[in-house]
């Protein structure tokens, strides 16, 4: 365990790390889960159905959401009563052929790699099973709805039943927030943005990913001014409105005031100087604390990665307690 004057680094997995916290004791959870058969960590955990291996590697995505499940209910538990829970999350593709070659792809897996750029590549390289498997019973080069099993896994009973999750907190979620990592003016046929290309041609690319907000109770801390945007109805410089519920990884939305799409929030894609290749953007963590943080809070990070999460924590006065099992 490392510790800073306002920051504490459990190295561990996520459902160790947080069994040690007291209970009630954070404000607002906020993290971005392996994907569901899409990166490798190095980290096998043994879970409580029995199951021994590393997140997001599981043989069926309903037991990924089951283990999802197991974090976030030592969550609930560690979570102040007003508190809430961001959780980022994206699709998965089922695909029968696995790490050698990427449906549709030119040039097999190689193409994928060149079009995802030569930092990006060469740290998908070294991940000896980036593909893991193909799952049964799902079509082939279908998405497999992971954020949306994991949705009505965290607020209805019954769907957390029939995975076998067993009895647990039933979530509020108040909002899915749709994080655009790029956009198409359709009347001009103008992109903008930074999504990761994709060399697949019978499909749309995968340019945006979930946040899902989840409360406790009804009533929690949440401060919308804190993110609203200026009026573009209104001549008053004073008058702000609600930013909406699309945020597009661009510029500092804070502050925006371009004539956009209604309810389009922009965001800096920032390149990560570190290996690891599911970084967050600093301004996106910001979105999040701004309206549910107030100063000295603390906030929790169970699947922390590069520490993103801290590091927007400590700039805004917070504490923070990262969870993290490959290092910080």
């Amino acid at each position: 365990m490392a510790t800073h004057e306002s920051i504490q680094v459990l190295s561990s997995d996520a459902i160790s790390g947080l069994q040690g916290l007291p209970s009630k004791s954070v404000q607002v959870g906020i993290t971005s889960p392996p994907f569901y058969l899409l990166r490798r960590y190095g980290t096998s955990v043994m879970w409580p159905d029995g199951w021994k291996g590393e997140l997001g590697h599981e043989p069926h995505p309903n037991d990924f959401v089951r283990h999802l499940l197991n974090v976030f209910d030592e969550v609930w538990r560690v979570l102040r009563d007003d508190g809430c829970l961001w959780v980022n999350l994206a699709d998965t593709f089922n695909n029968k052929q696995g790490k050698k070659g990427t449906t549709n792809a030119p040039d097999g897996s190689n193409g994928r790699f060149a079009a995802g750029g030569r930092g990006y590549a060469e740290s998908l390289r070294q991940q000896p099973e980036f593909f893991k498997h193909y799952v049964p019973g799902v079509g082939h080069k279908s998405e497999m709805g992971v954020p949306f099993r994991f949705h009505l896994a965290m607020t209805d009973p019954k769907f957390r039943g029939f995975i076998d999750a067993g009895s647990g907190p039933q979530w509020i979620c108040r909002r899915t927030i749709i994080w655009a990592k790029s956009l198409i003016r359709l009347e001009s046929q103008e992109a903008e943005g930074n999504a990761m290309p994709e060399p697949t041609q019978d499909r749309p690319s995968r340019n945006y990913e979930f946040l899902f907000l989840f409360s406790k109770r009804p009533k929690y801390y949440f401060n919308r001014r804190a993110i609203d945007v200026p009026s573009r109805s209104s001549h008053r410089t004073e008058d702000r409105a609600n930013a909406g519920s699309v945020w597009q990884t661009r510029c500092e939305i804070v502050l925006d005031s371009e004539d956009e799409i209604e309810g389009l929030w922009r965001i800096n894609p920032e390149a990560s100087p570190y290996r690891h290749v599911a970084m967050w953007p600093r301004a996106l963590v910001l979105q999040m604390l701004l309206p549910t943080t107030r100063p000295g809070d603390t906030v929790l990070d169970p699947f922390a990665g590069s520490g993103t999460t801290g590091e927007v924590a400590l700039n805004l006065g917070l504490k923070a307690i990262l969870i993290e099992s490959s290092g910080l």
